[in-house]
């Protein structure tokens, strides 16, 4: 798909990446990693198991895995359509770039970005009541998209649309499922009292 991208989302990322110096790819190079943060997903299914009962912790990590699954797929449907290079790999942009690692694929939008934002809204659409600090964990998307734009791996649209896209897809997610599975094993834990 043609489209025609601003300039000021090169100029952005160009500005962001060139503040980068190697005694900081380390650090970012961690927080870009999936792997990084998996002891994250663990506190993640901890909390859930310890903040609720068994049948509505499992309604809580069935809402987050169906979010997943569903930001990463309608995110390579997408990228699969706009067909957007990443900068590392546009030789008309990667001129002007500090270049670190090598991204792989398209662009837009940002699944780094997507994936942490829905599950990050999830979480605290679910904990929100229960766990006053929970908005603590919106500084995982943050980082994560930030050093995107740090390896220039991605544009800097590329990670707003993925935060927004994140946000929305897991509200409709919580509203239409999970918000109803809730309440679903909350009303079979009645019935099992009920029947005690």
């Amino acid at each position: 798909m043609i489209i025609s991208w601003p300039e000021y989302d090169k100029g952005l990322l160009i500005y962001i990446n060139q503040l980068g110096d190697s005694q900081w790819d380390m650090f970012w190079a961690f927080s870009t990693s999936i792997v990084a943060w998996i002891p994250l997903y663990l506190a993640f299914l901890f909390i859930a198991l310890k903040s609720f009962t068994r049948q509505k912790a499992l309604a809580v990590i069935t809402t987050i895995l169906f979010a997943l699954a569903f930001t990463l797929l309608f995110t390579e449907i997408i990228k699969e359509i706009v067909q957007r290079p990443r900068p590392v790999n546009d030789p008309l942009v990667s001129e002007e770039l500090r270049l670190v690692i090598k991204g792989y694929g398209y662009s837009f939008f940002s699944g780094h970005a997507s994936n942490s934002m829905a599950i990050t809204t999830l979480f605290i659409c679910f904990m929100r009541k229960k766990q006053k600090w929970v908005y603590i964990i919106c500084l995982w998307p943050l980082v994560f998209g930030v050093s995107r734009l740090y390896f220039a791996v991605h544009y800097p649209l590329d990670v707003l649309v993925g935060w927004i896209a994140g946000f929305v897809i897991a509200i409709a997610i919580y509203r239409y499922l999970g918000f109803p599975l809730l309440n679903y094993a909350a009303y079979r834990e009645t019935v099992a009292d009920r029947k005690q």
